[in-house]
């Protein structure tokens, strides 16, 4: 069975980190500097969860594991 079709099945589970920071604002992105890591002010959902670089969300919820609090300030 290919990887899509273990997704569709329910036979293996999606999940994914973000590759970069989700700005607040408009504000954010226009006084961010290009070239600085982790400048700027990420969006907050309801829930709380800041979408900063590596984030990360499968089906039981927030990925809290080594992979993510590293990159934890």
């Amino acid at each position: 069975m290919s990887i899509s079709a273990d997704l569709v099945s329910g036979a293996a589970e999606p999940s994914g980190l973000l590759p970069m920071q989700l700005p607040a604002d408009m504000r954010t992105v226009e006084e961010q500097h290009e070239d600085a890591p982790h400048d700027m002010r990420c969006h907050v959902d309801a829930d709380g969860n800041t979408y900063d670089f590596a984030f990360g969300l499968n089906w039981k919820g927030v990925i809290n594991d080594n992979r993510t609090r590293k990159y934890r300030k």
